[in-house]
């Protein structure tokens, strides 16, 4: 009776692992190096292959020469092709689909591949980030400072919010020396993949810009070059309304053209970030007054969302009030923050 036993024992092994072979995928490499193992998915130019000695590991895309599955997998193609189907060994640098959805089977470049059995993205990806910079110096001089700032963003298939805000405080030897806020919203409605229309909002304040509040209100047309984990590029412009309340000088309102950029980009394997946002404004019926405010730096992701962040603030008004002493603010700032990505 045992000796029945472990030959099924044994004969079920055998078949098990022929089946688990019969299904492995083979990745082949610019080196000449064959690996064993599966797919499991391209994204971001890269590719997750797991094998059963080393566990996933993460392959350049462009060191891929060619790529066998013997079960289904989905490709996306970079013109948006969807593609699903059993992928057969092809020449170097080559990649081919049969599936029965076709009569013939699919060839293609390597190079034309966007992704494969990509992961299922949530139906709203949600990005929050918040930043605090805190200075407290004593001895010849007493100076206590403060930053904060945050964002949020909520991206679904047809639309993205935007909401935001920074303050700053600073005082020396007890006396204020720096009393400024800002707040912003934005809503971006998607037309096509590429544009969208946008309506926003941005509120300031600074003590010693003599600005006690300053509204704008804006509507216009963007293009979004890029959006990815990696890298994101958008361009927006079109209309505004400015109104400017002042503590001393009189209160100002005007139409103007706005602009909008915002970028941001990994670079070495997702170590640092570089980017860069900018909101300007040209008065429609003067185009020597303008306003530019600009955010920019490096942010390094530490450890499960903490961050730090090298960050420079230029400002610039060409027609302030009267009782503002400059035409420009700028400030130099090292944060430590957190962010959230679902």
């Amino acid at each position: 009776m045992k000796a029945p036993l472990s030959i099924s024992i044994i004969t079920f092994c055998v078949a098990f692992n022929l089946f688990c072979s019969a299904i492995a995928h083979e990745l082949h490499l610019s080196n000449g190096d064959v690996l064993n193992g599966k797919i499991i998915r391209l994204q971001d130019n890269k590719l997750i292959f797991k094998t059963s000695y080393a566990g996933e590991i993460s392959v350049s895309w462009t060191e891929v020469t060619n790529l066998v599955a013997e079960d289904p997998i989905k490709v996306i193609l970079n013109d948006g092709t969807v593609l699903e189907g059993y992928s057969k060994r092809s020449s170097t640098n080559m990649m081919r689909i049969e599936t029965d959805k076709l009569e013939s089977p699919a060839d293609f470049e390597l190079s034309r591949v966007a992704a494969i059995n990509p992961a299922k993205k949530p139906v709203v990806k949600i990005t929050a980030r918040t930043n605090v910079g805190i200075t407290q110096e004593r001895g010849n001089t007493d100076t206590d400072s403060l930053r904060l700032d945050g964002d949020f963003r909520a991206r679904t298939e047809k639309s993205r919010y935007s909401l935001g805000g920074e303050l700053n405080t600073e005082k020396v030897g007890g006396d204020k020396t720096v009393e400024n806020w800002l707040a912003f919203g934005k809503y971006d409605y998607f037309f096509i993949p590429k544009w969208f229309g946008y309506a926003t909002t941005l509120f300031e304040h600074d003590e010693f810009a003599d600005l006690d509040l300053r509204s704008t209100l804006g509507a216009g047309v963007g293009y979004q070059f890029f959006e990815s984990d990696l890298l994101n590029l958008s361009v927006s412009g079109g209309p505004a309304w400015v109104n400017e309340d002042f503590i001393e000088a009189d209160d100002d309102d005007y139409f103007a053209g706005q602009w909008i950029i915002n970028y941001d980009q990994f670079f070495f394997d997702s170590f640092v970030q570089l980017f860069h946002r900018q909101t300007g404004f040209i008065e429609s019926s003067d185009s020597d007054r303008w306003l530019i405010k600009t955010r920019q730096g490096l942010r390094f992701p530490i450890y499960k969302g903490f961050t730090t962040t090298v960050q420079y603030n230029y400002d610039y008004d060409n027609d302030p009030s009267p009782e503002a002493d400059e035409k420009w603010d700028s400030k130099l700032m090292f944060l430590l923050g957190w962010q959230f990505e679902n």
